[in-house]
Order: structure tokens, then sequence, then C-alpha cells
């Protein structure tokens, strides 16, 4: 797979646009469907997303919590095949851009899209004013054919990153993964933390995500940790702390039978049932009995 940056390809194209939050079945669908549609006429399939979210120029304080970050959406849609993504950075002056001219400069000039598919929801241009429907409005003009594909529905429910995010943030990760296709997963960097764990004996890994995600609520987890390529089982709290009093906000997540040194390393935290809520423990004591309950849940859940 390709990624292009601020450059042309004349080799015809069909075309799937969005931002693509979370890559869940919706969006593979789509991104399938064009993967069919370029092999049925001998073109390429070719993705064009932004980067930031459009919300995150536009209005910071409404942007939506992310569901991966651009490293994760890249290598969900890298193992779909498709043939090229196109990655547009989204700021003040490209949001002025109408959708006719994003049509036709950005494109079909820069790229020779002959086909677009897009979802039904899909809008683009300044305003948002570029619908489906007025993207074949302007490309029937140009020989392109737009074609705007339904919401995939899960039990009854149309798949979307906005209902997505309220699962995550509401701890319904079962849901969640009936959506996205896989473990609601973050993206995170290893940091040094208090070592409060180790002093507890149930050394920890302190991780700080990349992006501001959308959570679940407070509480401990099964979980399982990708180290480079390597997946671990684990379970892992996020919360305030309450034992320690701490006031801050922190994932630790202790990894079962693993003695590695990842400090500062990138890792990808997946969150795989939840154990219980955030607890205030009275003494030492009681916290490491816990703990170890919580460990023996977790690998109940993981095996």
């Amino acid at each position: 797979m390709e990624i292009i940056y601020n450059k042309s390809r004349n080799r015809p194209v069909v075309m799937t646009l969005g931002t693509f939050d979370g890559v869940h079945l919706g969006h593979q669908k789509i991104i399938n469907l064009t993967i069919k549609r370029a092999n049925e006429l001998g073109y390429d399939s070719g993705l064009f997303t932004f980067h930031p979210h459009p919300l995150r120029i536009l209005a910071p304080t409404k942007a939506p919590k992310a569901l991966a970050s651009w490293w994760q959406k890249r290598k969900i849609i890298e193992s779909l095949n498709i043939k090229q993504i196109i990655l547009q950075k989204f700021t003040p002056e490209f949001s002025k851009i109408s959708f006719e001219e994003f049509l036709i400069d950005y494109l079909i000039k820069r790229f020779s899209v002959k086909e677009i598919i897009v979802g039904e929801d899909f809008r683009c241009g300044y305003q948002s004013k570029g619908t489906p429907e007025q993207l074949a409005s302007v490309g029937k003009e140009f020989g392109i054919n737009v074609q705007a594909i339904p919401a995939v529905k899960i039990n009854n429910q149309e798949t979307g990153s906005t209902y997505i995010r309220k699962l995550a943030q509401q701890g319904r990760l079962v849901e969640v993964k009936e959506q996205l296709g896989r473990n609601l997963a973050i993206d995170c960097r290893v940091v040094k933390g208090a070592q409060r764990g180790r002093d507890l004996g149930f050394p920890t890994a302190n991780l700080v995500p990349v992006v501001d995600y959308a959570l679940p609520p407070f509480g401990v987890y099964a979980c399982r940790l990708k180290v480079k390529k390597q997946f671990y089982d684990g379970v892992v709290h996020l919360g305030l702390r309450p034992t320690f009093n701490t006031g801050q906000f922190a994932i630790e997540v202790h990894i079962f039978n693993f003695n590695k040194n990842i400090y500062d390393q990138r890792v990808e935290l997946e969150f795989v049932e939840k154990i219980r809520g955030e607890n205030k423990f009275a003494t030492k004591d009681e916290l490491i009995t816990r703990i170890k309950k919580d460990i023996q849940l977790a690998k109940k859940v993981l095996n």
C-alpha cells in the first residue's frame, strides 16, 4: 500500500472518501466495495482521508473523542489491501474549499478519479454542502459515477462512530466489538510512574494515550498489551487511584509473566472485559487481596 502526501497520480482510480474514525465495520464495507469495484474496472483503489479530524481545526471544543490513532487507522486500512491512501492535511484554508473545487481540483485532476464510493451520510466541502447527491450531480459532467452506500446494521442498530464512542464510554465493550469488528484498543506510550505497583508486588506499566480517546469508565479490565508484534495478557486499572488519594488519572497495566523494560516504547492496549469498578481500599493488605482476585478473574476471561 502507498501513502500519498501532496502528490498527483495519473492512473485511473476508484476512490472512497471520509475521516474513517475507528474504521468500523461500516467503513470496512465501503472500503471493500471500493477495492472490488476497482478490480472489476482494472483501476487502482484509493482512500482519501483527512488528518487531523476536521472538527479539531474548525471547532476544537466539539471535536469527538478518538476511536483510533492515525497509526491504528493506517494499520487497519492496510490490512484490507487497498492500493493507496491519500492523506490530506486539514487546515482552516482547506476547510474553505467548495465541494465542487474539491471534486474537480483534488480528485479528478490530481488523481484521475473515475468512480467515488461513500457512505450515505458523507459530507465534504465548505459548510459541508457536498452531499453524495451533489457530488453525483457535478461528477456526471465529468463522467464520474458516485455511489452512496447505506449504513451497516448490527442488531438493528446502524454502525457509526458517534454510537461506538457512546458504547465505549458506557463500558459496553461487547457491543463495541460487534460494531468495530475487534476489541476497543488504544495506542499508548509507556512512561515512568510512582512504582506503587512494584511496591505492592505487582509491577505495572504506566500508559499515556497518544490521542484523546473515547475511554471506558474507571475500573479494572482484563486486557491484552501489544508490545512490538507480541501480545501479552494482563489486567489494567484506569482511574484516579482513590486508595492513594492522588486525584490524577492514570492507566496502569500489570502484564502476566513479563519482566522486560518497555519504558518510552509505543504499545497498544486492548480492553477485553470489565472485572470491576474503581474502589477505595482501607488498607494495603485489602488492596493486595483484591488485586490477586482481579488477576485470577482476568486470567479466566483471557483463557
